[in-house]
């Protein structure tokens, strides 16, 4: 299990920011979040949520309006919506993801990126009873050529690539996806940077981003995933 305290936070944004380019920002810090710091509409969300998830919420919401100062623009709150997705200020999308300790947002121009999608994950095995419930078959062949010892890593990867794809189309969307909707196309390595998405629906490849593409970062044991378009 990843620990905060040996996390290289600003290591991290300096290499997540190389990929997102000038129209996007990033802020990650850990999840021992201040409640405190959250505006009333936001901690109105979490009032009822055990002190942890509060610190998490906490967390994210504070990296966000991080990443809204780095992006030149000025901060505001990020209240959760019905569905709970966060609302973001109309200029503007983003994504918020946190692991056991590493929080992460991105903040994007609305006038550059249509949507902006970020997942992290410990850097370990996806459990076996899962692979069956995530995994496309396409998938499930591509992890079957790799060695046993790293096959799990693999599998936790292609999660987190679904996870931040989730994201990404969600916001344009509104509809709900399980993951053997979407199959990710991605070289069976654990070396992989790159991967593809492609979803049975419709409605999804209607969206400009046609077969949308994604990065992957693995950073302190940490996978991180992005769809940005």
């Amino acid at each position: 299990m990843e620990d905060s305290a040996d996390v290289d936070y600003q290591r991290m944004e300096e290499r997540l920011q190389a990929l997102l380019g000038e129209h996007a920002a990033v802020s990650c810090c850990s999840t021992d979040g201040d409640v405190s710091t959250l505006a009333p509409i936001e901690r109105s969300a979490v009032a009822g949520a055990i002190h942890r998830r509060q610190k998490e919420f906490s967390a994210g919401r504070a990296a966000a309006r991080e990443a809204m100062r780095r992006l030149g623009r000025t901060t505001a709150s990020v209240p959760m919506q019905d569905d709970r997705s966060p609302r973001w200020p109309t200029d503007l999308v983003g994504s918020i993801s946190h692991s056991h300790a590493t929080c992460i947002s991105i903040v994007a121009a609305k006038s550059h990126w249509q949507s902006v999608g970020v997942d992290v994950e410990p850097d370990q095995d996806l459990p076996h009873e899962l692979w069956g419930l995530i995994g496309h078959p396409n998938e499930l062949r591509q992890a079957s050529v790799l060695p046993d010892a790293v096959r799990g890593r693999w599998m936790m990867r292609i999660f987190s690539a679904k996870e931040a794809y989730y994201k990404w189309v969600y916001p344009q969307t509104r509809q709900m996806l399980e993951f053997l909707d979407v199959e990710i196309v991605m070289s069976p390595t654990l070396e992989s940077t790159v991967f593809r998405v492609y979803s049975r629906h419709d409605e999804m490849n209607g969206i400009s981003a046609r077969q949308p593409s994604g990065r992957l970062l693995i950073d302190q044991n940490t996978i991180i995933s992005l769809v940005v378009h």
